[in-house]
C-alpha cells in the first residue's frame, strides 16, 4: 500500500471516529516522513555518478601535443610605426 492509500485510510478512520485527531496527526506525520525518506533514498540512488576509469596521461603530454591555450612567442622585434600629420592631428587644428 502506498502512502496516499495510508493517508486515505487514516482520514476514513478519523471521520468514522475510530481514531482521535491527535492520533491522526501523529500517524499521518509518520506516514509522510516515511514517504519523504523513501523518496530521498530513491533520488540519491538515481543521481549517484557511475565510476569511470580515468585515462592515464603521460607527464610529457603537454610537450608532445601542445594545445591552443599555450603561450607562443612569435617574434621579439618591436615594429611600431610613428605617423606624422595624422588625420587626428588635422581634426584638432581646423586651420590647416
Amino acid at each position: 500500500m502506498g502512502w496516499q492509500e495510508d493517508l486515505k485510510l487514516l482520514g476514513e478512520q478519523l471521520t468514522s471516529g475510530e481514531i482521535t485527531t491527535a492520533e491522526y496527526r501523529k500517524r499521518s506525520e509518520s506516514v509522510l516522513a516515511e514517504a519523504d525518506r523513501e523518496a530521498a533514498e530513491l533520488a540519491a540512488a538515481e543521481t549517484q555518478p557511475t565510476e569511470r576509469p580515468k585515462p592515464r596521461i603521460p607527464v610529457s603530454a603537454a610537450w608532445e601535443a601542445p594545445s591552443g591555450e599555450m603561450t607562443q612567442i612569435v617574434g621579439t622585434q618591436d615594429k611600431t610605426t610613428l605617423v606624422a600629420n595624422s588625420i587626428a592631428d588635422k581634426l584638432d587644428r581646423p586651420d590647416t
